[in-house]
């Protein structure tokens, strides 16, 4: 099965429920964003983010947002769900954006999943301005880290899809400086695994939810979407840098 298979059945069988949750980091820079800024959420998967950060004001209505996703599953429930335009690319091959072109780029755990990490960067630094910002998160596996689930290669993983986990936050930010940014702020967020998410998504699969995405957002489900156990030793790097000049 190739790359592009593996992640067609992944986004088939893997949505992506919405929240109104917005990581505090993110909102922080997002409210400097001038009007008519271009954001562009990259492996931006069903839209959850995006229309959070609509949702919740932190993105003005007058902000021109863009996704971008390698699945066309995921492109098609985007622009559904969140009413933005949405473009089909690899990370490693973002031609369907102008150099210069994104005012504010987020990557919110993609870095993992790319064949290069360091390809990826540099399409990073040529589509966002000079001075523009990224927001970038990707996984820290810490020494003694554990997941249940397994790559092809039998390695013990968050995500079947991921190509490398991070023993240390230095080669991201090498690889990101390397490309052209310079790190404005830095922080280590816990990960916990959603007790509820896998236990709707097999209930879905018998019998399809209608509006399964937007399910935690109504009560009493809203009060239950943050039920989650820690993961033992997996962090996010969470990253805000600026393009350089």
């Amino acid at each position: 099965m190739s790359e592009a298979d593996d992640f067609a059945k992944h986004a088939e069988q893997c949505v992506h429920f919405f929240t109104r949750s917005v990581p505090e980091r993110l909102r922080r820079h997002l409210v400097r964003l001038e009007d008519g800024g271009r954001v562009v959420d990259v492996g931006c998967g069903d839209g959850q983010l995006v229309w959070s950060l609509l949702n919740s004001g932190v993105l003005p209505g007058t902000a021109n947002v863009v996704g971008v996703d390698v699945s066309p599953i995921r492109v098609q429930r985007f622009r559904e769900l969140t009413g933005c335009d949405a473009l089909l690319a690899d990370g490693q091959d973002l031609s369907v954006l102008p150099t210069g072109s994104v005012d504010f780029c987020i990557s919110t755990m993609v870095m993992e999943h790319v064949p290069s990490d360091q390809a990826y960067a540099r399409e990073l630094a040529r589509i966002t301005r000079a001075g523009g910002t990224l927001y970038l998160t990707t996984v820290l596996r810490k020494r003694g880290a554990w997941y249940f689930r397994k790559a092809p290669d039998g390695r013990r993983v968050l995500d079947p899809t991921h190509l490398r986990e991070y023993g240390s936050p230095d080669p991201v930010i090498e690889t990101l400086v390397g490309a052209g940014f310079k790190v404005v702020d830095f922080g280590l967020e816990r990960l916990l695994f959603p007790v509820l998410h896998p236990l709707v998504r097999w209930w879905n699969a018998i019998a399809p939810i209608p509006g399964v995405q937007r399910l935690f957002l109504s009560q009493p489900w809203s009060s239950l979407e943050h039920i989650g156990l820690p993961i033992p030793r997996y962090r996010a790097i969470e990253l805000i840098l600026e393009r350089n000049g």
